[in-house]
């Protein structure tokens, strides 16, 4: 029953009918132009073309693009079906903060196996700090959030870390959060956090100069 919930929730983007033109509209215009040419790839029933658009777009680090292939690989549409592949695709749009990537990742879980779920969030955070180490400051956020309750394996250690770097590189989103943050760790655990802040922005900081 879940998993057919699961497909009558997102079947209307795979065969075109999107209610994602907010997201779109939102995009820089040559994501804006893929995502368009992908809708109109599936009307057409050009799944194998389709989803070699929104690879490259999801490649890209494009949080609809990372929707979408993982629903293509969901339904095993224009590719073999994969639910792990799937997962690992909607939890990065996730982390990215892409609502229906949100609730997609909670109803897709029970379909994979209970110890690939951590394997998942390693995943998504390996694509992620790729970026978030050039100062990404989305990405930043997104590593943080990965440590939060909210995906299941709390660590409220690099939840802070991650946080402050987002705040120190000039993204207030986490602001409130990592000051709340800081009540809950030890006084000796904050100061090792804001040692290792501080080598990463020296480090940061003499790459930028170069």
């Amino acid at each position: 029953m879940k998993r057919l919930s699961v497909f009558l929730c997102f079947s209307i983007v795979l065969y075109g009918l999107t209610t994602f033109t907010s997201v779109a509209s939102d995009a820089p215009p040559p994501a804006a132009e893929q995502l368009q040419k992908i809708d109109d790839l599936i009307r057409e029933n050009h799944f194998n073309e389709a989803v070699t658009l929104t690879k490259a777009l999801a490649e890209s680090g494009n949080t609809e693009g990372e929707f979408r292939l993982a629903l293509f690989y969901w339904h095993g549409v224009g590719v073999g079906q994969n639910y792990l592949e799937a997962l690992h695709w909607v939890t990065v749009a996730a982390l990215s903060g892409h609502e229906k990537a949100i609730a997609a990742r909670k109803l897709m879980l029970p379909s994979v196996d209970t110890p690939n779920w951590p394997k998942t969030l390693d995943w998504a955070r390996q694509r992620l700090q790729k970026t978030a180490e050039t100062g990404n400051n989305l990405d930043l956020v997104a590593l943080s959030r990965s440590y939060s309750s909210d995906f299941g394996f709390e660590n409220i250690i690099e939840q802070y870390y991650w946080g402050s770097l987002s705040v120190a590189v000039g993204q207030d989103v986490l602001h409130k959060q990592r000051d709340l943050l800081s009540k809950k760790i030890a006084v000796t655990d904050a100061a090792k956090v804001q040692d290792r802040v501080a080598a990463w922005l020296e480090k940061f900081r003499k790459e930028q100069a170069q």
